[in-house]
């Protein structure tokens, strides 16, 4: 008989196996919380949600931080998202009106720090409230932020402002500072049976589950804060963006390592990699938004769109796109009055534009291009990936 030898584990491959367990457990637990009353349409934010909570018992390690901005029409289940957050979060701090002078005295007066979740903050969404709030919120997502008022008898007071927010109104929020500070998600009525939310049921899961967090915190609150510290860069993701992106990818690869082989129905697979597919969405999306207005930036993006999708004419032997491209444009950005001279020109004013053909009028065309694909595609990138400007 061949005798089998069993290797023991050595104590710190146990360590790390229970530290594993745990993990899956408190995962596994906070999305089973959010899956249960709340409806994302894309389930990629169930994921971001648990990480947020984890980032608000983690934020004073960081010097920047994202803030949630949380949107959609009436009963989409933005308060209950609120709630879910504030029976998980580090000390939050849950208003639906608060004043611009108890907003940040409240952030400065917590020492141990705070989430901040303001709800119904629909004057956001405007260009009315502006003043000492809107400058607390540019200001607090780094960790030196803050806001100087003059305090009795002419003294000078400064309150720190950085803390973790989360903003709850319909419409978002229509300015481009604050935009590039917060990850937004955008809720929409459930088309699922979620179950009813009721806080005295409830409270005794949000102990559990901090309790998990906790755990969670002790295990790898200095592996975080050692990959931070070695943190260089993500490629596809520059500036502001990397630098408010840069917690949530950090915890992500941290759930991700902390996973366990063994553990086979684990859920901690490619975090990061999911986060990481997350953050360059959601930079697109901002970025087409603000492309609203700037026909140049509109005329590049949705010529290459175009070229990626369509057949290209082969007019005596060479490839050309037709006046198509100006309707597809059209269509794309709803600019109904946008003439063919148009597109033309601003083609060529970027060096984009190689060559005109007027072909017969058998080919249904009255003008086709050739264009330069190279130039054309590193305009674009450019703008989408890399954050510079046209």
């Amino acid at each position: 008989m061949i005798e089998i030898k069993r290797i023991p584990y050595s104590l710190e491959s146990l360590r790390r196996f229970k530290n594993s367990t745990k993990t899956n457990q408190m995962f596994k637990k906070l999305t089973e919380l959010f899956r249960r009353f709340i409806y994302f349409e894309d389930s990629l934010f169930y994921t971001l949600s648990v990480i947020y909570v984890l980032l608000t018992h983690l934020y004073d390690i960081f010097d920047e931080i994202p803030y949630l901005q949380i949107f959609g029409l009436k009963a989409s289940g933005k308060t209950r998202l609120g709630d879910l957050f504030e029976g998980l979060c580090f000390n939050p701090f849950n208003s639906s009106e608060i004043s611009d002078a108890s907003f940040y005295r409240e952030i400065d007066k917590e020492h141990g720090g705070v989430t901040m979740i303001i709800d119904e903050a629909d004057d956001f969404g405007g260009p009315t409230r502006r003043g000492i709030l809107r400058r607390a919120l540019r200001s607090g997502y780094r960790r030196n932020g803050n806001v100087t008022r003059c305090g009795p008898n002419g003294s000078i007071e400064k309150f720190l402002t950085f803390c973790p927010k989360i903003i709850i109104n319909e419409k978002g929020i229509q300015d481009e500072a604050l935009e590039s500070r917060m990850i937004p998600i955008h809720m929409i009525k459930s088309i699922l049976l979620l179950e009813k939310f009721r806080s005295s049921k409830i409270g005794k899961e949000f102990k559990e589950a901090k309790e998990l967090i906790r755990s969670f915190l002790e295990d790898y609150r200095d592996n975080i804060s050692e990959r931070y510290l070695s943190f260089d860069s993500v490629k596809g993701i520059a500036g502001r963006d990397e630098e408010v992106w840069a917690p949530i990818l950090i915890i992500a690869e941290t759930l991700d390592t902390a996973d366990d082989p063994f553990l086979k129905e684990s859920k901690l697979i490619l975090i990061k990699e999911s986060m990481l597919t997350l953050a360059k969405k959601t930079i697109l999306q901002r970025k087409r938004m603000q492309l609203i207005g700037n026909m140049d930036a509109q005329i590049l993006e949705a010529t290459r769109a175009y070229i990626e999708q369509a057949k290209p004419l082969n007019i005596d032997g060479g490839l050309y796109v037709g006046e198509d491209l100006c309707k597809s444009i059209k269509e794309l950005w709803s600019i109904p009055g946008l003439k063919l001279e148009t597109v033309s020109r601003t083609l060529k004013r970027y060096d984009v534009l190689t060559g005109i053909k007027r072909p017969r009028l058998k080919i249904g065309q009255r003008a086709c291009y050739s264009l330069d694909k190279e130039k054309l595609l590193k305009l674009t990138n450019e703008y989408f990936v890399e954050g510079g400007k046209l």
